[in-house]
């Protein structure tokens, strides 16, 4: 059902659909320029396409299909659904239905709208060899399309939690590049404790400290046999601590794998095998004794016979020197890489005393709880995001909107005489220009930001005009009024 004052529109109708083209690949001249050429491997997640694997010279952007800043790009073929929006100018590949909004249509409400519907038009596609939605399928599926002053409100919205989760992903990034110096230099020496100055630390074989074991339990059930829980290959390759609750996965086990495949506080698994080197002994630690829990056929234990910090454990195998061990001790034929019981008992790690190791890792344990809690705080954001979507794209939950007449006069937005006004925007070529508002030609071409703002500002001081800045996004960052406002803001 169509909310009250809402229509429901073909996206075909919203904006103008333009499927992207590839140049010739066999003209070089058309490839390695300054201009984005945006692929489905571009789309990642992120809201804004403002750089790509792939670019275009000015004459490879002439034989493409240019697509403008702002406007909501989407994947219609194989890893259909992805959506993203175009930060600035830019060609996409034929993998890709770019959409440019109408006069009427907002295009952030745009890009919210079909994000919301991506889920939907990906399952038309059905399961084929390689999936496709033509642009005549595209372009007749339909979204809800409110008035266009409640179309900004609604975008501004989610705006507001796409800018939060944006923060909070940066703030997490700067967390595990701080926590990551923090392991390269409380790991290895080179940045010491003062009240441990002085103290040599041993290299020691893990074969000459613990035990190491494999050929856990797999995943069966026989009813004659004790249920156990199950500790996978996953739950170790996705954590540094394993905790009890966390382990859900029932299977059964003669007594004899039970005895044997324990799970104990403090024991380290490593996964020994991957497609990768990198990926191949990636540790984890037992948080707690897990009564009832078996590691499983996947996975390696490492079970310490001297009295290491438990903290301590879940970074030292997390090191540069260990990561190049596993990398080089790995063996393997291309497609997979094992690295065997006997190869795990000769890796090395230098390791403090007891009393050293019990400080790095409490640093480095206070580290990896913040990536937690950022990583929460993310989780958290796009649920609250999701779940707003649902409300807001669908009308269940309307935005109140002043009108025109609302407004007292003189709060009204009027625009300055067209001749007067000045804007610096960034072109498809990645220079920058400033060009008079209504001209069909810039007044000046720069290399950089700061030169085509200056000359704008200048020439708007001169006009007694406004001078306009757009971001790289296209959205305006910033306006100067040099003539009279006829309508400034209060106070």
């Amino acid at each position: 059902m169509t909310p009250e004052g809402w229509k429901r529109i073909e996206i075909g109708k919203a904006g103008r659909v333009v499927t992207g083209s590839t140049p010739p690949t066999a003209n070089r001249k058309y490839y390695n320029g300054a201009i984005p050429f945006a692929s489905p491997a571009d789309l990642n997640g992120q809201r804004y396409v403002k750089t790509t694997i792939k670019t275009l010279t000015e004459e490879g952007f002439s034989v493409s299909r240019p697509i403008p800043a702002g406007a909501s790009l989407f994947v219609c073929i194989a890893s259909i659904g992805k959506v993203a929006q175009a930060a600035v100018n830019l060609a996409t590949n034929q993998q890709i239905n770019a959409v440019i909004p109408k006069p009427e249509t907002d295009a952030d409400f745009l890009f919210y709208a079909l994000l919301h519907r991506s889920k939907y038009i990906a399952r038309l596609a059905g399961k084929q060899a390689v999936p496709l939605i033509n642009k005549s399928q595209f372009s007749v599926e339909t979204i809800n399309l409110p008035p266009s002053q409640e179309q900004r409100k609604i975008a501004e919205i989610l705006s507001t939690w796409d800018r939060a989760i944006e923060t909070t992903e940066a703030l997490l990034a700067n967390a595990r590049a701080r926590k990551r110096a923090l392991m390269q230099q409380l790991l290895t020496g080179k940045r010491r404790f003062p009240e441990f100055k002085g103290q040599k630390w041993r290299e020691v074989r893990l074969g000459d400290v613990g035990s190491i074991s494999s050929a856990g339990v797999d995943k069966k059930s026989n009813q004659n046999e004790p249920e156990v829980r199950l500790l996978n290959f996953l739950d170790v390759f996705r954590r540094e601590f394993i905790h009890d609750h966390e382990l859900d996965h029932a299977v059964t086990a003669p007594n004899v794998k039970v005895r044997k495949c324990n799970v104990r506080r403090g024991d380290v698994f490593f996964t020994p095998s991957s497609e990768t080197r990198d990926e191949i002994a990636i540790p984890a630690v037992a948080a707690e004794d897990m009564p009832g829990v078996c590691y499983s056929y996947h996975i390696v234990r490492f079970r310490l016979q001297e009295d290491w910090d438990t903290n301590f454990r879940a970074f030292i195998f997390q090191t540069d020197d260990f990561r190049r061990q596993a990398y080089r001790l790995g063996d393997g034929s291309g497609q997979r890489y094992v690295i065997s019981q006997d190869t795990f008992r000769k890796m090395t790690v230098c390791v403090p005393r007891r009393e050293e190791q019990k400080r790095i890792g409490e640093v480095l344990r206070s580290a990896s709880d913040e990536i937690g809690r950022l990583e929460s705080d993310i989780e958290k954001l796009r649920s609250e995001k999701k779940a707003l979507m649902q409300q807001l794209l669908t009308g269940k939950r309307r935005v109140k909107v002043k009108t025109a007449q609302s407004i007292p006069i003189q709060q009204r937005r009027r625009p300055m005489p067209n001749e007067k006004n000045y804007w610096t925007q960034q072109r498809p070529d990645g220079k920058w220009e400033s060009k008079r508002e209504g001209a069909g030609r810039a007044g000046k071409v720069a290399d950089t930001q700061a030169e085509a703002w200056e000359y704008s500002k200048r020439q708007a001081t001169d006009k007694k005009g406004e001078a306009f800045l757009k971001g790289r996004d296209g959205k305006i960052r910033e306006r100067n009024t040099y003539g009279k406002d006829p309508y400034p803001p209060k106070g």
